[in-house]
């Protein structure tokens, strides 16, 4: 069965989902070898590797070196379907709302501290590249806030942190794209509104304001999406 190569990793792994739902696996049971999933869905085994990689840092798997790939995690899943990017997993994008809420309000407090002004003027013209993407494209304006996010977490100075953040990007990007194509029209521009008013608090010098409206933003990111699973879990079915 062939995947198409657009967001292979992605797709790789929901289709492995897919793969142990179907065959109703449970924690401790074994997957087949990475070999054969490559050549099942046909494609490299590096690539394989990946896509197990990242479902082993999400908890579904866990892949025991000299021995085989076991399912990890037996809960049921909750997922919500999302137009254009398929399933994701709901209980992951809150967990990862809730690391980035313990980091980059602390990020935004010591970017706000440092007297070199000079990066800001780059993340202003982050805000004015997304500006421009608000209605559609949600690929380009995803790559841009995210940008803005990394780029803020940098001004703080604290290497560690940054790269914490970088990596969530990174490893979770179906995650965080898949919560701003949640997105109604009014949501876009009060996210565009939100890194505005965090920017000007860190221009300003505020750390205490620039932490205030960091934690804020991801919050309210976070409640929306919360209250688009309790919708999902509630919604009639039939």
């Amino acid at each position: 069965m062939a995947i198409p190569r657009t967001g292979l990793v992605e797709a790789l792994s929901r289709h492995t989902l897919r793969l142990i739902e179907h065959d109703g696996l449970q924690p401790g049971d074994r997957l087949p070898s990475m070999k054969a999933l490559a050549e099942r869905f046909d494609v490299a085994t590096q690539t394989m590797r990946e896509a197990l990689q990242r479902l082993e840092a999400n908890g579904a798997v866990e892949i025991r070196h000299g021995s085989g790939i076991y399912v990890r995690n037996g809960r049921e899943r909750m997922v919500m379907a999302n137009r254009g990017y398929g399933e994701i997993e709901a209980a992951t994008v809150l967990d990862l709302l809730d690391a980035r809420l313990l980091i980059e309000p602390h990020l935004a407090g010591l970017a706000a501290a440092t007297h070199d002004r000079t990066p800001v003027a780059a993340l202003e013209g982050l805000l004015r590249q997304a500006q421009q993407h608000l209605s559609g494209d949600d690929e380009t304006l995803h790559e841009l806030n995210m940008r803005f996010h990394c780029s803020l977490a940098a001004l703080s100075g604290n290497r560690v942190l940054t790269q914490t953040i970088e990596s969530y990007v990174e490893l979770y990007s179906f995650e965080q794209l898949a919560v701003l194509s949640f997105y109604d029209n009014e949501g876009r521009p009060r996210d565009q509104h939100d890194h505005h008013e965090i920017l000007t608090a860190v221009r300003g010098g505020d750390p205490v304001k620039a932490r205030d409206l960091m934690h804020a933003h991801l919050l309210g990111v976070r409640t929306y999406i919360a209250e688009r699973i309790d919708a999902e879990l509630t919604r009639p079915t039939g």
